[in-house]
């Protein structure tokens, strides 16, 4: 009984929080807004499926989620940026008129940001290990993977911008 209080709680939070990012969304330009709702769309499944593979106790989901929502708020930006500098990378590399030295700027940005998110990724495993018990720990391992793996197969089905291949 107290998982489906948890579980009817965690829905109703998520669906507050889908609302109240979809006025936010609908702010932005399209394929932008498309791949904002996929991500906040990804990471409400993790946090529900974790929820329930690891059967956290309403404690730890108190604990745990604030935490992981600023992971995800944090690594979503550097994932912006990221894109950005990869964008530039990219616009550099057509024009062709650009220095060594403004190459290896743009390289050395890109791979500070990438580990900046690894080092966020870290961060909140660590932090989370720290509030599970030992079999909790040892799903989580198992979960983290899973999942994973299971949304790179979906992607490589859909394919580009979302398409069934066929």
């Amino acid at each position: 009984m107290n998982q489906k209080k948890l579980a009817i709680s965690l829905l109703g939070l998520t669906l507050i929080l889908l609302l109240a990012r979809a006025e936010f969304a609908a702010q932005l330009p399209g394929a932008q807004a498309q791949q904002h709702n996929l991500r906040r769309n990804l990471v409400t499944l993790r946090a529900l499926r974790m929820t329930q593979v690891l059967e956290l106790t309403e404690e730890q989901t108190a604990v745990i989620f604030p935490e992981l929502n600023r992971a995800e708020k944090e690594k979503a930006e550097l994932q912006r940026q990221l894109a950005e500098e990869i964008r530039n990378l990219r616009k550099m590399i057509g024009a062709g008129k650009y220095s060594d030295e403004e190459f290896e700027s743009g390289v050395r940005k890109v791979r500070e940001l990438r580990q900046k998110i690894q080092a966020r990724e870290q961060a909140f495993e660590e932090f989370l290990m720290a509030r599970l018990t030992p079999l909790q720990k040892a799903r989580y391992i198992i979960f983290n993977l899973d999942f994973n793996r299971v949304i790179m197969e979906r992607a490589r089905q859909l394919g580009p911008a979302g398409q069934k291949i066929k």
